[in-house]
């Protein structure tokens, strides 16, 4: 075979196969087509469907909200009047309180100044004492400061002493020099 015929079947085959792809869109187009239109229809036929309903239901829906709203009314009532009850008694209870503490304090008055007599005494003899044990502490620490100063003071005689004998040991006796030699002049080979 020639380049020629080779040529003559390669165009057909690219032809044939074009036309094949072309086909091929054009039924994939016209598919795609016709499933979105039954979609479409689908969709109008639910909303039609959602529509009656929500129409049919509205009345339940209405009559559910208001029972709903009805029983969170009444449970915001109840906790009100729960509330002023409660505010009610803890007033009464202070006012209580307060004539109690009143009545006590007038009552008490000679009371607490003779037990903060009581305490003031207690705490005044706590003092003396405090100053009392620190005053021999502070003698105990003089005496063992005044000890511990003999000592070091003894440490220091003694250390003085052995450094005089370490010297002393230390210093060899004095020796004469001897005489240093002459050196006679060295004699150069001539080559």
């Amino acid at each position: 075979m020639s380049y020629a015929d080779e040529m003559k079947n390669l165009v057909g085959d690219i032809k044939s196969s074009h036309r094949d792809r072309t086909a091929d869109v054009k039924n994939l187009f016209s598919e795609t087509q016709e499933l979105l239109e039954a979609d479409r229809k689908e969709l109008q036929e639910m909303a039609k469907e959602l529509k009656d309903f929500l129409a049919k239901s509205e009345n339940a829906r209405m009559t559910d909200f208001r029972s709903m709203i009805k029983g969170i009314q009444d449970r915001v009532e109840e906790i009100e009047a729960d509330s002023r009850k409660l505010l009610a008694q803890f007033d009464k209870e202070m006012a209580e309180m307060s004539k109690d503490l009143k009545a006590f304090l007038a009552k008490g008055e000679n009371e607490r100044m003779a037990d903060f007599r009581v305490m003031a005494k207690d705490i005044q003899a706590r003092i003396t004492e405090i100053f009392r044990d620190t005053k021999g502490l502070l003698g105990e620490y003089k005496e063992e400061r005044k000890r511990a100063a003999g000592y070091w003071a003894s440490l220091g005689g003694k250390i003085k002493e052995d450094e005089q004998a370490i010297s002393t040991a230390a210093k060899p006796a004095a020796k004469p020099k001897p005489k240093a030699k002459k050196r006679a002049p060295s004699k150069k080979k001539k080559k």
